[in-house]
Formats: C-alpha cells, structure tokens, sequence
C-alpha cells in the first residue's frame, strides 16, 4: 500500500518519533510510506503572556523557510520512510495513496479537506491537545468522519464521554534495539532522573518541588534532559543534557538509579517505559498510558497529576531502601517486554487494511 503521514513538523518530540517509528516499520514491511511536513504551519495558539514562547515559534520556523533545502532526513532519527517538506499542506502537494494519517489535531482539518485519490483517511490521536488549539476545535477533529486511533485508554474514555467513535487503540512500542538495560558507572550518589519540558503541563515545576524535598532530606545527584530550556531556568544544582537522543539517551537512563516523571498530562508518555526497558525504577504520575503499561506498586510507583507529596514519599522510599529499587526496576523490566514496535505495526496495518479494502 502506498500510506502517507502528515504531520505539522519534524522537531524533535514524542509524537513525531511515534509517527517515524510506525513509517519505518510499515516501510519495512514493503509498504511505500511517506512522511509529509510543510515549511511553516500555522500555530492557532500562542501562550497567553508568553513572549518567549513566541519568539522561540518563530525562530524555528524561520529556520525552517531560510533552509536552502527541504531536510531529507532528520538528525535525530535514522528515518527510512520518504521524508518530504512541502510549502503548505494542500492538496496540489500531497500526493495520491492508498491511506492518509492525521497525527495532529491540526492536520486532522487538513486530511478531511482532500478529495479521496489521496487515500482513505485515519487520524492517529496521540493527545488531548487542548493545550494548543481551543477545546472547541480539537474536539471537533474527533467527528470529521476519519478512522479515529487512539494511543491509550485514556484518550479512548475522552472521545467515548464525547460520543466520538474510537476505531482502535493501539498501544506504542519500545525499540529495544535502543532502549535496553547496559552497564554504566553509579556514582557513590543515588542519581535521580528527570525530563524537562517547556511546556507547563509537562510538571516541570511539580518536579522541581519534589527534588528541593528531596534535596533537603538527601545527598544525592539530580540530573535532567530534554530541549533547552527557554521559560524555565535550570538550578544549578542540576546536571542538564540537552537533547540526548539513541545511545546518549539509553547510557543516560542506564547511569541513572531512578526515573522521576511529574507529568500532569500526557497521551500516552514515552519515557516512563523507556526508563523501565533500561530496568530503571520507575516513579510517575498516573497520566497517558501510564495505567496501560504498568502495576502501581509492583512495576512503578505511581501518584495522582499534581499529587507532590506522594512524589516525594515515593521517591524517597526507593532512596531509601535498594532492595526495593531493584525489585520495581526488574519487575519494570519484564512487564514493558510485552509492548514492542512489531506488534503495535501489525495492529496498525490491519486497521488500514480493513478500511482500504471496504473501501475497494
């Protein structure tokens, strides 16, 4: 089959990693998978009292419409779909296929705008991203009439409540060829590991308070990792990697002794399972697919979204004692085997399939 992607762009983030797995997988198994972006798509909202948020907006795209050439593969991940840019996502530039794919509320609007020489049409929702466009019009995506997919219990039950229809659901994978236990040199500290957002519903600051309780109670190291930080600043006190990606990435959850999640809001939530394939206990708020993808108690500590208290008392349990931390981190470990890449592709394909050939 011939299947096309589209997203809004290919900046480094858990969605768009979600979308180039899938294209590769589906590619490998001799399908001809493109991956579509646009050299500026439009933001439909800009962080209230926000200036930095909207000046980093449009550096990058700027970026983007300066660039000589379109990108033919990304820097971040060794993508073998066809990956092509296009000035805007219009249907004089997307080419003819068997099925199109949504990966974003916004591109939901643009998929159900073609005519049907550009595929049957399916929406991957991979978040409630009410957060980045109104609560009216991402609901709204819902019902447009695509093939609606969801990547956790969480999102199927947000749609169910809405009387939208849910398809399928289909869990993400992890790529164990990248995210695997390997030895690394443990500093005489207990390392604690954190990833770090811009984005406030990520639970940077929730975090952070939980690492100052931390901090007033224990000696030991705090490191994080994500983009650089443009609206909040890192404490000193902080050993900060920004951006790691593959084996960087792998060797930093390997060095690490427990993985802190904050979150307050996630679709799924990539890292936590990425943490437990490198069989690193795991403590996180019970958000995305956390429920889906883990026992609270036996293979994560899990607490409410904004829940610090808990947080706290949980990362200090497994400071405190070792036995337990390597009991949630080996359990962790077993538990995350059954959530792989192959499986999640074959579900992926057969939901295509069903549709492409109801609609032949």
């Amino acid at each position: 089959m011939d299947i096309t992607f589209l997203l809004p762009g290919v900046g480094f983030s858990g969605g768009v990693k979600i979308v180039c797995e899938y294209a590769n997988k589906l590619q490998k198994k001799g399908h001809n998978v493109k991956v579509i972006y646009p050299t500026l798509y439009p933001e439909k909202r800009i962080r209230e009292n926000s200036a930095l948020h909207f000046l980093n907006y449009l550096t990058h795209k700027l970026r983007n419409i300066l660039k000589s050439e379109p990108e033919t593969k990304l820097d971040w991940f060794e993508l073998d779909a066809e990956l092509i840019r296009v000035p805007i996502l219009h249907e004089k530039y997307i080419p003819d296929a068997d099925a199109i794919i949504a990966t974003w509320w916004g591109t939901a609007y643009d998929i159900s705008k073609l005519n049907e020489s550009k595929g049957e049409k399916f929406y991957l929702i991979q978040h409630y991203e009410v957060w980045a466009g109104s609560k009216e019009e991402v609901e709204a995506t819902y019902n447009l009439g695509l093939h609606n997919i969801v990547i956790s219990s969480w999102l199927k039950s947000i749609l169910e409540k809405l009387g939208s229809n849910v398809d399928n659901l289909i869990l993400n994978g992890i790529d164990f060829n990248e995210f695997y236990p390997e030895p690394a040199p443990k500093s005489r500290k207990i390392r604690v590991l954190m990833p770090f957002r811009n984005e406030d519903w990520k639970g940077y600051e929730d975090g952070l308070n939980v690492l100052e309780n931390i901090k007033k109670r224990y000696d030991v190291a705090f490191i994080m990792f994500g983009p650089k930080p443009w609206n909040y600043s890192i404490p000193d006190y902080v050993e900060f990697h920004e951006l790691p990606v593959k084996d960087e990435l792998r060797r930093l959850y390997s060095s690490s002794d427990i993985f802190l999640f904050p979150s307050q809001c996630e679709g799924f939530g990539l890292p936590p399972i990425e943490a437990m394939a490198c069989k690193v206990p795991v403590v996180t708020t019970n958000v995305g697919a956390i429920p889906d993808c883990s026992i609270p108690g036996e293979t994560a500590l899990v607490s409410e979204p904004g829940d610090i208290k808990g947080l706290t008392e949980n990362l200090a349990e497994l400071i405190e004692n070792k036995e337990k931390r390597l009991e949630i981190a080996e359990k962790g470990y077993r538990y995350v085997q059954q959530f792989n890449w192959d499986k999640a592709t074959d579900e992926l394909e057969k939901v295509i399939e069903q549709f492409v050939e109801k609609k032949d």
